[in-house]
Formats: C-alpha cells, sequence, structure tokens
C-alpha cells in the first residue's frame, strides 16, 4: 500500500507541476527532505551505511531469526551510535590510516632506494687534462714580448 501512495504522489508531483497544490507537493515531498539530507556530514552516512551492511548480513546468515534478532538490537544500537559523535571519529579513523599509509609507504621509497641504489652500476669517472692556471706568472710567450 505505501509503495502505491509513493507512486501516486509522484504522479501528482508530474501532473501538478506549476500549480499552487504542485509547489506545495515540492517543497512538503522533495525540498525539506532534500534539506534534511544536506545536513548529514560523511561519517554520518558512512555509520548509516556500515548499520545497513551489518543488518543485512544478519538477515542474510541467520534469516528469520537475524530479522527478529536485528529487530531488538537496533534500538539500542541507534541509542548508542547518538551518543558520540561518531561522524568526527570516523574522520580522525581515516585521516589516521591515510598519515600512517603515506609514511610507509615514503618509508618503504628510502629503504628500497638505500638497497638496491648500491647494486646498480655506476658511471666510471674521467679525468679531464690538466690545464694551466689563467694567472700563470712563469716566463713564457707573453713575458718575452713585453721586455
Amino acid at each position: 500500500m505505501t509503495q502505491v501512495t509513493l507512486l501516486l504522489f509522484w504522479f501528482a508531483l508530474l501532473v501538478a507541476d506549476g500549480t499552487p497544490i504542485g509547489r506545495t507537493l515540492r517543497r512538503v515531498l522533495v525540498e525539506a527532505p532534500a534539506r534534511w539530507c544536506n545536513r548529514w556530514s560523511r561519517g554520518e552516512v558512512v555509520l548509516v551505511l556500515g548499520f545497513v551492511a551489518a543488518a543485512v548480513a544478519i538477515v542474510w546468515v541467520m534469516e528469520t531469526e537475524g530479522a527478529v534478532v536485528f529487530g531488538m538490537m537496533a534500538p539500542e544500537a541507534i541509542a548508542w551510535a547518538s551518543m558520540f559523535e561518531t561522524g568526527t571519529l570516523v574522520d580522525i579513523a581515516i585521516t589516521t590510516v591515510t598519515v600512517f599509509t603515506a609514511l610507509r609507504v615514503q618509508g618503504l621509497r628510502h629503504w628500497m632506494a638505500a638497497r638496491f641504489s648500491r647494486r646498480l652500476p655506476r658511471a666510471r669517472r674521467t679525468r679531464r687534462p690538466a690545464r694551466p692556471a689563467a694567472n700563470d706568472d712563469g716566463d713564457g710567450p707573453a713575458f718575452a714580448l713585453a721586455a
């Protein structure tokens, strides 16, 4: 019955788009839920998705008994989750994992550079022929011309 009601509301939104009742339906059924969903943070969405995944897993594994167990557990779990600012905790956990992963990758890069750079063949250096210094005060052709 609920699906039929939602389909009728959707149809009314399409048919009565520019009328006063259509604007009222749009404000109540579209804009108000959109404002409510816009207040959710990323952490809260992750938490809700985690609860939904846990519920699906419990019901899938335990079938009918799982639905009963989850039905009894849901109010306490939701009350417990609302006691904490879990969105901030999830953000902190994700940031911590990201920072430590970046540090490990950088440490691995330094270890590989130290370990394998010595084994690479190095190019031989060639010595350049020595050139006389520009401020040579010795007897030479320039000295002979000045005398």
